[in-house]
């Protein structure tokens, strides 16, 4: 999201058409309010204790980490949603039990509850030789509506997820909806029999699906009414911080060393794509959680007997983190307006009927390294470029002059076929090598998945959990701590290690059947697919852990 002009991004006029969202600046000047204290209480008694939830909500904030919801969470008024859900309901701490913390094998890991060794998404996408780049959704076989050259389904998944054995155990009628920006947060966690995925898509200049779930390539009625009362460009304005002598008081100065774009305002229209940058935007979630809500309704979620299952994924808290850092003036103004979106259509549900909503997310972040050095800690951005030079090097200064490295795409180098004929000397080589690059941890072999597996190493072990046996790639690399993937050599943070920073995640869930439960320990994130099927009254998928997170109430038979 490249502007011409100075950094610029966006904010608009609010969506009214299927749900009202406020937005915009508040009546009075909001007040960093006092977090309760989290301490561990007894159950609470609930006049819904003996209903089951008719609608189950995964709600995924992208890039969402424990520690940024720690340092968020004073920011957000009471009474709203992540307040509520923090402070009345189930409040955890769960950690990924695998290394390649990104989006794709996140999302699949919350509803399948087991990790990518085994569900196979090890990242957001993998460099195959023959095609290069290939992202985790695309199976270059269904289209996407309204951009023929993009395709989405989720065929790579190899395990089951929560909405696949709802599916089979209601004998197809409960109805299963996943919902985001992104289309790969849209369709690994609710599996191969979802009634629909729905994501944005820039070239299509709306929300779209692909023709995995409308085979005729023909929207459904309910997208194409919401598309055509809800126009993208007229939500192409300037960003402006709600309060920003509020964000002074509680942040200190707008621009950072590392923000990409530092100082408000932000307007799209100045990006070279401002149908682009619209996904990285306040109003963008807004808009996502309308199109969300009338999916709700036309499809008649959550008003018989059978449960249905809606994954909502945000994307706008992790485009944000990413380009300003997660203690931005722009990622607190941001999640703000989410949290206040997010509260109305969480009312909106409850109004129709029982319903229990589970809040986590898909992995941490890295602080940006310039902040993180000014603190004493350590710090940078590494170039995929720069990473595959400094392997064909080492690997000729091994093996003698010659193509080894196919591609790297975080966190797997690609061999080229002379690296495939000589993988073992090859890898011996640079595993020796590219820990002397700065940044860089350590590589591993990626063909010896199962031994890392049993590593009594934790980073190993963490490694081994992200390959299967067959991966989609020839070696791993691990950087140090603070240190990750450049998106841009000029700024901005990422995610994908192994480091608590990136791994460990708030669960909040509340609603129907969900009763107070807070804990100290450190929990399996992977529970929160068993936690999902609890709810929903159906056996967890198979291999996910036996028993859900506490806080989840006996229902009826």
């Amino acid at each position: 999201m490249k502007p011409k002009g100075p950094a610029r991004l966006i904010l608009a006029a609010s969506i009214a058409a299927t749900m009202t969202i406020g937005a915009g600046c508040a009546t009075t000047t909001p007040q960093a309010e006092p977090v309760g204290e989290k301490t561990s209480q007894p159950p609470r008694p609930s006049s819904q204790a003996t209903l089951a939830p008719k609608l189950v909500v995964l709600i995924v904030l992208d890039q969402l980490g424990s520690w940024v919801l720690d340092q968020q969470l004073p920011l957000l008024p009471s009474g709203s949603a992540i307040r509520r859900a923090y402070e009345d309901g189930a409040s955890h701490i769960a950690e990924f039990p695998y290394a390649s913390t990104q989006t794709a094998p996140g999302h699949a890991s919350l509803t399948t509850g087991v990790p990518p060794a085994v569900h196979g998404i090890v990242a957001n996408a993998v460099f195959l030789p023959e095609r290069g780049v290939r992202k985790t959704v695309d199976d270059g076989k269904h289209a996407v509506l309204g951009n023929p050259d993009r395709y989405v389904s989720p065929s790579q998944l190899r395990a089951e997820t929560v909405a696949d054995v709802l599916h089979r155990e209601s004998n197809a009628k409960a109805r299963i909806v996943g919902i985001s920006m992104k289309a790969r947060s849209a369709v690994l966690p609710v599996g191969q029999k979802a009634n629909i995925a729905v994501f944005y898509d820039a070239v299509a200049h709306a929300m779209t699906t692909s023709t995995y779930y409308a085979p005729k390539s023909r929207l459904p009625d309910w997208l194409r009414d919401f598309r055509k009362a809800n126009p993208v460009e007229p939500l192409l304005q300037t960003w402006e911080p709600t309060d920003p002598d509020w964000l002074q008081k509680h942040l200190g100065p707008d621009a950072s060393p590392g923000e990409m774009y530092p100082t408000f305002p932000h307007d799209p229209r100045e990006a070279p794509n401002p149908w682009y940058a619209f996904s990285g935007t306040p109003e963008a979630s807004e808009y996502l959680m309308a199109a969300a809500y009338a999916v709700v309704k036309a499809d008649k979620m959550g008003i018989d007997e059978v449960p249905d299952f809606l994954v909502l994924s945000v994307s706008g808290t992790d485009i944000v983190g990413h380009i300003w850092g997660a203690r931005s003036w722009e990622y607190a103004d941001n999640l703000r307006r989410i949290d206040r979106a997010l509260t109305h259509f969480v009312k909106l549900l409850e109004a129709r009927g029982p319903v229990a909503f589970v809040l986590t997310a898909d992995h941490g972040v890295a602080e940006l390294p310039e902040r993180a050095r000014a603190e004493g800690r350590s710090g940078g951005r590494l170039g995929g470029e720069m990473l595959t030079a400094s392997a064909e090097q080492a690997a000729d200064a091994a093996l003698g002059e010659g193509d080894w490295i196919a591609g790297y795409v975080s966190p797997l180098f690609t061999y080229a076929a002379a690296g495939k004929a000589r993988h073992k000397e090859l890898t011996k080589a640079l595993r020796k090598a590219m820990p002397h690059v700065d940044g860089v941890k350590a590589v591993y072999d990626a063909r010896e998945s199962a031994s890392l597996r049993s590593s009594h190493n934790d980073i190993e072990r963490l490694v081994g959990g992200s390959l299967p046996d067959e991966p989609p790639g020839d070696l791993y690399l691990v950087t140090e701590p603070g240190w990750f993937d450049a998106l841009a050599e000029e700024g901005g943070t990422n995610h994908g290690t192994p480091w608590e920073y990136d791994r460990r995640v708030p669960v909040l869930m509340w609603g129907t059947a969900v009763e107070r439960r807070t804990s100290q320990e450190v929990h399996d994130v992977l529970r929160v697919a068993t936690t999902l099927a609890a709810l929903l009254g159906v056996p967890a998928p198979p291999g996910a852990p036996q028993s859900p997170l506490p806080g989840v109430m006996r229902l009826p038979d």
